[in-house]
């Protein structure tokens, strides 16, 4: 029986003519190898009836050969299709490649492209078969809702985008995360859950969602956890966003607000110090408003009260060190142990140093030693002293100094009713106007300046209220030089007298009130809150020394005191 397989000249090629001089070098013709058919397969063919085949099929076929056109296939249609090599896949395959990927006789399935029997044409496609059988797989998915896995391939404007069964596939930015995603570079490469949002193989698009995989789970997690949210109820949560005013913890499902009160203890400046997103933190439900869905959590609930014990831990006296938190007007902030502080007022900073900002001693950050001179369980506050931590100059200076001990220094600051003098480094006394000279005066500055020297003896220096008063008066000879200390008789000046104006003699908040150890947080508060600044009335001032004096007692009994010492000016 003769061998009735078409050779390609006779399927359509050209040949050329009988005697027609060719002129130039003739195409070598193409090897094939056709796989081996026996006289029964050869009859089963000429049997069969050729098979219609319609533009858009999806046909199974048997791979004939492999050439440079592409990969002849035996659909059982009148001629045999071609798969051009462009499509077989998305990439682009070369013919060596394709020999690798495909062998004769193996079965294939592709798409009709084009179908041209007049011309002997069929037009196949791998790639086309392959995102068709994609958007079978995919309508199903949609149907059953189903989730499913796919590799993010590259990230593009406004999203990511993926492949699916073939089919490229779109996640925007806004459906990756059920939160804002700024930067989508760590996605890329990386496998992830979706879900079909919106298939539309007519237009060729394909919407893919991972926000919709955790929203569900989301929303599993919630009912799990709002059937245990009861005040007092601990959890384990993580810290998924940082604001001014506090942190929120995702609890399973719903989120709740650790306000920036309840996170720790000690002091801090922004919430973002304490925790960062991403931490696993400990917290507990300190109340639920179910109406609006507001959860209220607490870190430092779960931690010990450092005032706890402290009573038992700390005594007043007690020298202790700490590190400068926060400096004010008023003074500064030591933190002893995290979330205890002390106060340091800036009227206990210095024995000598008037201090008007806690600034000119200390930073924020320093170490430093205090001494503890209040403890306050109840207000929780603790007050400290720094100058504690030194000898205080002004304890020795009555054995050095007693009445009667002539000065000699500098005039460091001038009043209407005095001038003061340093009578030695950073101790100051007052030389009150009337003993200023033997002669009446009516005002200091017609006789000194700042910075002029003067010499003067002691009258009286009170260690406790550190103040020092002083006659130039009685050291040019013109009354008795004292011998004895008599702070009432003999009077008795600070520098802080100027900022001072309590009647007797008391201190007023603001001035050095010597070593009292009752710093209050409160000190001059409202002082500091409108600048930091003292007003003082001259009233006030004049009425203290008249108190320290004895000159603003009764008039009668000032009387003949008074008069006295008009005849001794009168006399000298």
């Amino acid at each position: 029986m003769e061998d009735n397989t078409q050779t390609p000249a006779q399927q359509g090629g050209t040949q050329p003519a009988t005697g027609t001089t060719q002129t130039s070098v003739p195409t070598p013709v193409e090897e094939r190898e056709y796989p081996a058919m026996t006289m029964e397969d050869i009859l089963a063919s000429e049997a069969q009836e050729p098979q219609s085949v319609t533009r858009g099929d999806i046909v199974d076929g048997t791979i004939v050969f492999i050439g440079q056109e592409g990969i002849a296939v035996d659909i059982g249609a009148k001629v045999e299709g071609i798969i051009p090599l462009n499509q077989l896949g998305d990439e682009p395959v070369t013919l060596e490649q394709a020999q690798e990927m495909y062998k004769s006789g193996e079965q294939i399935e592709a798409y009709v492209v084009r179908v041209d029997l007049p011309n002997s044409q069929i037009v196949l496609s791998k790639k086309r078969a392959d995102q068709d059988k994609g958007w079978r797989v995919l309508e199903k998915m949609q149907e059953a809702d189903e989730a499913f896995e796919v590799e993010v391939l590259e990230k593009v404007r406004g999203g990511l985008v993926a492949q699916v069964e073939g089919i490229r596939a779109f996640l925007p930015a806004s459906q990756v995360d059920t939160r804002r995603v700024n930067d989508l570079d760590p996605y890329v490469g990386k496998p992830l859950m979706v879900k079909l949002i919106e298939l539309n193989r007519k237009r060729n698009r394909v919407i893919i969602s991972h926000r919709a995989i955790l929203e569900a789970q989301k929303a599993k997690a919630r009912e799990e956890t709002v059937g245990q949210l009861e005040a007092g109820a601990q959890f384990e949560g993580e810290v998924v966003e940082i604001t001014d005013f506090g942190v929120f913890v995702n609890l399973g499902g719903i989120d709740g607000l650790v306000h920036r009160s309840e996170l720790t203890y000690g002091r801090f400046n922004h919430p973002r110090d304490v925790v960062k997103v991403g931490d696993k933190v400990q917290v507990q439900v300190m109340d639920v408003d179910g109406g609006r869905e507001r959860i209220n959590l607490s870190m430092k609930a779960l931690t010990q009260d450092p005032w706890e014990g402290a009573t038992d831990r700390y005594s007043i006296g007690q020298k202790v060190s700490g590190k400068v938190t926060n400096l004010t007007n008023f003074g500064a902030f030591i933190e002893l142990e995290s979330g205890l502080e002390g106060l340091v007022h800036v009227s206990e900073m210095s024995w000598t140093k008037r201090v008007r900002h806690p600034n000119e001693v200390m930073k924020e950050g320093d170490e430093v030693e205090a001494v503890i001179l209040r403890i306050d369980p109840k207000d929780r506050r603790i007050s400290l002293g720094i100058r504690q931590t030194t000898d205080d100059p002004w304890s020795a200076l009555p054995d050095r100094y007693p009445p009667g001990t002539p000065v000699k220094g500098k005039i460091t600051g001038m009043t209407d009713f005095g001038v003061f003098m340093e009578i030695e480094e950073g101790i100051e006394g007052l030389i009150h106007i009337s003993e200023l000279d033997v002669q009446r005066v009516n005002n200091p500055a017609d006789l000194f300046k700042k910075g002029d020297e003067i010499e003067a003896v002691i009258l009286n220096i009170d260690p406790v209220e550190q103040r020092a008063s002083l006659s130039r008066r009685r050291f040019l000879g013109g009354g008795p030089v004292p011998t004895q200390r008599d702070y009432v008789s003999q009077g008795g000046g600070a520098r802080s007298d100027r900022y001072s104006g309590g009647q007797g003699g008391a201190p007023r908040a603001g001035g050095r009130g010597g070593r009292r150890g009752d710093a209050d947080y409160a000190y001059n508060a409202k002082d500091a809150s409108q600048g930091g600044k003292i007003s003082t009335k001259l009233g006030d001032v004049y009425a203290d020394l008249f108190a320290q004096f004895g000159l603003g007692g009764d008039k009668k009994a000032d009387a003949p005191e008074a008069q006295a010492d008009t005849t001794e000016d009168n006399q000298g």
